[in-house]
C-alpha cells in the first residue's frame, strides 16, 4: 500500500494548483469574488441612478457663403505669372542683399584685421596719402576759388586774346570775338548755333560783311575767317573832326592766305611803307593801311593801324591795366565776345540814337558813365551777357538814376505770382527808393524821376496828399510787378511787402478822388470807386474802361494793385506759383542772389500771346519760328551805387 504524503513522484503523481481536476486557487477564488461585489455594487448604481433626460436637437440652417466669381483662366493665368514674377524678383533681390551684406561683413572684418596689424607710423602714412588723394579730387573736380582752370576740371579757361595788346588807352571802341576752334566757348558757341541754325543764319548775314575804307565791303566768312585763328577785333580811335578810325586785328592761321588777303585790299599804286616797332607799315593811297605783326594782321584806316603798332610796340600807353578799362576788367573771365566804350564811344555810338539805344541807356546811364563793357558767355542751357558801366558820382548826383537809388535785396515775391505768369519785376524797399529818388529829383530831373517828381507834386496840390510823407513811408518791404494772361487782355498787378496796413489804408482813401479826376475817361459819367470781397479781402475798384477794373487791397501786410481783381485773388492763392516753375528757375539761377532789380521774361508764355495776336503771320518771324520756340525765358539782375550799374542776363535754350 502507498504512502499517500510520501510517494515517489513517477508513480504517485499529486494534483496541482488549478489543475482541471484539482480545486481552485486561493488568489483565483479571491479574484473571482472581488468581481462580484463590483458587478454587485455598479447593477446597484444603475437602479438608483434618473434616467437621462430626452432634449431635442436644434434643426441649424447649413451656413451660406459668398458666391465668389473667379476669373476666366486667361486672367487667372495672367495674374498667376504676374505674383509669381513678383514674388521671384523679391526671392532673388533679398538673396543677391543677404550675398551683398556677408561680401560686406567679410570684407569688412578682413580689413578690420588688416587695420589692426598695421603700425602706428604705417597708418599715419595711409592717412596722409589718403587726404592727398581727397584734397586733389576736391581741387580737381570741385568748383574750387582761386585754383587755376587748368588743374580744375569745374573751372573753364578763359579763351586767350592776343588782340588786347593793340588796344591804345584813348581807344573810344573796342570789340574782340573768339575763333579759336579749340576753346570750350567755340564748342558751346557751335552747340547753340547746332540748336538754333536759322537764327544763327540771320545773324551771320547781318554781320558778315565788313565795312573798311577800301572802297568794298569785306565778306567775313569768305574772306577772312578761312585764314583767321584764335581773334577777331574791331579797334576805333579817336579821328579828325570827332570821327572814330576804325581797324580789324585778325589772329593769322594760314600766313600766305592772309598775306593774298592783304595784298587784295590795295586800290593800286605804290605803297608807303612805315617800319613801327619790329611791323612794317603799308599805307595806300585811299587811306587803308595794312601790317603784320607777329601773329597778328592788321588792317583798316591808316591812322588806327598805327594806333594800333604803337599800342603794341609800348609807344603808346594801353587800355589794358589802366583806369579807362576798369569796366572790361570787371566782367567775368570766360567770354565768347566783349565790347568796350569809353566815354566818347558811349556818346559817339548810342547817346542820341533811336530804337534800342534808348532802352539800353537805363542800364548805362550815358548822361553819368565814364565808359561801359558788355560780354557774352555760351553755356550748355543758354547765352549769359554781362553789362558794366561805370559811373562819375558827381554826375549821378545831377542826374540820380532809379537803379542806383535801389537797394540790394533778395528776391521773394516770385512766390505771390502764378506759374504762368508773362512776366516779374522785383525791387527791393520800394518805399524808401522812390522816396530817396523824389527827394534828390531837381526842378529839371529828367526819366522816372522826374515823372515821378511831377506826380508827387500834382497829387499833393489835388488831394492835399504828399506821397514822400504819407504813402510812400507805408510801404517798406520789396515789391513786384507781375503780368499775367487771360482769355483776354493780360492784367497786370503791383505787390508791395512789408506794408504799414492802416497807414496804407488810410493813404490810399484819400488818394481815390483825385486818381479818378486824373484817371477819368472823358464819357457822361464820372467813374467812382466801389467795395467788395474778394476771397475774404475788402477790395475797392474802379473801372476805367473794359478791359481795366483798377483795384487794390491791403491784407497780410501786402498791398496789391491790380487792373482787375482777379490780380488780387491770385495773390491769395495757394496754388502752383512762378518760383517753382522750370521756366524761372532756368533764367534766375545763374543771376546773382541780391540784386537791385530782377526782371523774369516767359518767353513761352509771351511768343505764344504775340503768335495769337497774329505774330504768326510776319514772314520774318515764320522763318525763325522753330528757333524761337526753343528759347524758353529770360532772366535780368541789376545791381547799381553811386560808382557802378551792373547787369547780368541769361537767356535760358531748350536743346
Amino acid at each position: 500500500m502507498s504512502d499517500r504524503r510520501g510517494g515517489s513522484e513517477g508513480s504517485h503523481p499529486t494534483n496541482e494548483v488549478g489543475d482541471p481536476e484539482g480545486k481552485k486557487a486561493p488568489e483565483e477564488t479571491g479574484d473571482k469574488t472581488e468581481q462580484g461585489r463590483e458587478h454587485r455594487r455598479a447593477r446597484f448604481r444603475r437602479r438608483l441612478s434618473l434616467p437621462r433626460p430626452k432634449v431635442p436637437k436644434p434643426k441649424l440652417k447649413p451656413p451660406t457663403l459668398p458666391k465668389t466669381t473667379l476669373p476666366t483662366s486667361k486672367d487667372g493665368d495672367l495674374w498667376f505669372r504676374f505674383v509669381t514674377q513678383l514674388r521671384a524678383i523679391r526671392y532673388w533681390l533679398r538673396e543677391k542683399g543677404q550675398i551683398a551684406w556677408r561680401w560686406l561683413k567679410q570684407t569688412g572684418s578682413a580689413l578690420a584685421y588688416w587695420w589692426s596689424r598695421r603700425s602706428r607710423g604705417t597708418r599715419m602714412r595711409i592717412f596722409a596719402v589718403a587726404g592727398v588723394v581727397v584734397l586733389y579730387l576736391i581741387v580737381k573736380f570741385g568748383p574750387v576759388p582761386g585754383v587755376p582752370c587748368e588743374i580744375s576740371a569745374a573751372n573753364e579757361c578763359a579763351p586767350s586774346n592776343d588782340t588786347i595788346a593793340y588796344v591804345p588807352r584813348d581807344a573810344v571802341l573796342y570789340a574782340h570775338a573768339t575763333v579759336n576752334s579749340n576753346s570750350h566757348q567755340w564748342e558751346q558757341a557751335g552747340d547753340l548755333q547746332d540748336a538754333l541754325p536759322n537764327l544763327a543764319a540771320l545773324i551771320q548775314s547781318d554781320t558778315s560783311a565788313l565795312a573798311t575804307q577800301a572802297g568794298r565791303p569785306i565778306d567775313l566768312s569768305q574772306e577772312v575767317l578761312p585764314w583767321a585763328k584764335d581773334d577777331l577785333a574791331l579797334l576805333g580811335v579817336p579821328g579828325p573832326k570827332r570821327t572814330t578810325a576804325e581797324a580789324y586785328i585778325v589772329g593769322v592761321g594760314d600766313s600766305a592766305k592772309a598775306d593774298q588777303f592783304l595784298a587784295g585790299l590795295s586800290p593800286g599804286g605804290k605803297a608807303k611803307q612805315a617800319k613801327v616797332g619790329e611791323a612794317t607799315l603799308s599805307a595806300y593811297a585811299n587811306g587803308v593801311a595794312t601790317a603784320r605783326s607777329g601773329d597778328q594782321a592788321l588792317f583798316g584806316n591808316v591812322g588806327a593801324v598805327r594806333a594800333a603798332l604803337d599800342a603794341e610796340a609800348g609807344r603808346a600807353p594801353r587800355l589794358e591795366g589802366s583806369d579807362q578799362d576798369s569796366a572790361r576788367a570787371a566782367l567775368p573771365d570766360v567770354r565768347l565776345a566783349e565790347i568796350y566804350l569809353s566815354q566818347a564811344g558811349v556818346r559817339r555810338v548810342l547817346a542820341g540814337r533811336s530804337g534800342s539805344a534808348t532802352q539800353l541807356g537805363t542800364f548805362v546811364d550815358y548822361g553819368a558813365t565814364t565808359g561801359m563793357a558788355a560780354s557774352a558767355r555760351a553755356r550748355d542751357d543758354g547765352v549769359e551777357v554781362n553789362l558794366v558801366s561805370e559811373l562819375d558820382p558827381k554826375l549821378v548826383q545831377r542826374n540820380p538814376t532809379v537803379f542806383a537809388s535801389l537797394p540790394r535785396f533778395s528776391p521773394g515775391l516770385a512766390d505771390e505770382a502764378g506759374s504762368t505768369a508773362l512776366g516779374y519785376i522785383g525791387v527791393g524797399d520800394l518805399g524808401p527808393a522812390l522816396n530817396k529818388a523824389l527827394a534828390t529829383a531837381g526842378p529839371g530831373a529828367q526819366g522816372l524821376a522826374g515823372s515821378l517828381r511831377a506826380l508827387a507834386q500834382s497829387l499833393q496840390k489835388q488831394a492835399g496828399v504828399d506821397p514822400l510823407k504819407d504813402l510812400l513811408p507805408s510801404l517798406g518791404g520789396q515789391a513786384a510787378l507781375v503780368a499775367e494772361p487771360t482769355g483776354g487782355v493780360p492784367y497786370v498787378s503791383l505787390i508791395v511787402d512789408g506794408v504799414d496796413e492802416k497807414e496804407a489804408t488810410d493813404a490810399l482813401a484819400s488818394l481815390q478822388a483825385p486818381l479818378v479826376r486824373s484817371l477819368g475817361t472823358g464819357g457822361p459819367q464820372v467813374p467812382s470807386f466801389r467795395s467788395h470781397v474778394v476771397d475774404g479781402v475788402n477790395v475797392h475798384s474802379v473801372q476805367i474802361s473794359p478791359s481795366v477794373d483798377l483795384s487794390y487791397g491791403v491784407f497780410n501786410g501786402k498791398l496789391v494793385i491790380s487792373t482787375q481783381p482777379e490780380g488780387i485773388a491770385q495773390v491769395r492763392s495757394s496754388g502752383d506759383d512762378l518760383a517753382g516753375t522750370d521756366a524761372y528757375e532756368a533764367a534766375t539761377d545763374h543771376l546773382p542772389d541780391r540784386v537791385s532789380a530782377l526782371v523774369f521774361l516767359n518767353l513761352d508764355e509771351v511768343l505764344g500771346l504775340a503768335q495769337r495776336a497774329g505774330l504768326a503771320e510776319d514772314p520774318l518771324y515764320a522763318s525763325i519760328s522753330q528757333d524761337i520756340s526753343r528759347v524758353q525765358s529770360l532772366g535780368l539782375a541789376v545791381r547799381g551805387s553811386d560808382t557802378e550799374l551792373r547787369s547780368e542776363l541769361f537767356l535760358a535754350i531748350n536743346h
